[in-house]
């Protein structure tokens, strides 16, 4: 999700009392300081300083929900840029911005509305139609994700994100030579982007391309080493190739990463039953059941497990 850190510069007068305009100014300029030195607790009391003085600057609003929102306080930054919306109504990043709050807040569909709004005051902007992207496929609306970042992609063609989402649609949709295509434009344009070199081993997986998938991961985790799923994920391009030792050894390296991480015990244990190491497989599901209670495969091997007397 693409968040912006611009911050409104001026003050918008509309005291009579130049003693507490220039108050407010200082107030308001001292909040911005904090804010670029990502203080961002003493931007808050400095804008609300400002408020208390001139509470009709949408600017200073705007502002101290954007110090909110870095702080992960999206409610408050959610009713900063809505009181920002009320007092000018056309402000484009105010409505982009609480879109970017409440789509953190869960709330798809009010993102998509504020994005949307945004959109109709600023269509060209591409960063806007990405989010929206991002809301709807949050949504579950695959079609409709994908035809905002394509828009995205025509207003901005060398804006490598969109690529990468897109292509993640149609992976999980299976369209596959569509994700490979997208992904070898995100790694044109941003050939150090560790995600679409895992993205595309995964690809080449799903095609049976086994040495083209490793060697993409293997870039992946060049990039970087500590990322437990690429782990895992080499250990799946293993698995399905039937290198069993050194899928079980990038399992082991991706739970040593992030122990609580369940993927890489499911398929360990899994991996485990069907070579009958049966007690090696048991602490695996239960590891998982531990971690994901009630998951779906681990109980049903579990209960294979326990049909066998294992």
């Amino acid at each position: 999700m693409k968040t912006r850190i611009s911050l409104s510069l001026f003050l918008v007068f509309v005291f009579s009392g130049a003693i507490f305009a220039q108050t407010a100014d200082q107030f308001f300029a001292a909040g911005n300081g904090h804010y670029k030195q990502k203080n961002y607790t003493l931007a808050i009391a400095s804008y609300t300083s400002a408020l208390r003085l001139m509470p009709s600057s949408y600017a200073t609003w705007f502002n101290r929900g954007q110090a909110y929102y870095f702080l992960g306080n999206y409610s408050a930054a959610v009713s900063d840029y809505s009181e920002a919306i009320r007092l000018n109504a056309r402000y484009t990043e105010a409505h982009f911005q609480r879109g970017l709050a409440k789509n953190k807040l869960k709330d798809h569909v009010g993102a998509v509305s504020d994005y949307t709004t945004a959109i109709g005051l600023a269509p060209t902007d591409a960063t806007i139609w990405y989010n929206r992207g991002i809301a709807n496929s949050d949504r579950g609306l695959d079609a409709a994700a994908i035809a905002d970042y394509t828009e995205a992609i025509r207003l901005s063609p060398n804006y490598s994100k969109p690529y990468h989402n897109r292509g993640a649609i149609y992976f999980r949709q299976k369209r596959n030579a569509e994700a490979l295509v997208d992904l070898e434009k995100v790694l044109s344009l941003d050939p150090a982007n560790a995600e679409a070199w895992n993205g595309r081993a995964l690809v080449y997986s799903r095609s049976a391309d086994y040495d083209r998938a490793l060697s993409d991961n293997s870039q992946a985790l060049r990039l970087q080493p500590s990322n437990a799923k690429y782990h895992y994920d080499r250990g799946s391009i293993y698995s399905r190739k039937k290198d069993i030792d050194l899928a079980i050894a990038s399992l082991n390296q991706a739970i040593s990463l992030d122990p609580n991480y369940a993927a890489p015990y499911l398929l360990r244990g899994a991996i485990r039953f069907d070579l009958k190491q049966y007690s090696l497989a048991r602490p695996d599901l239960e590891k998982v059941l531990k971690l994901s209670p009630g998951h779906e495969l681990a109980t049903k091997i579990l209960a294979r497990l326990n049909a066998l007397g294992q």
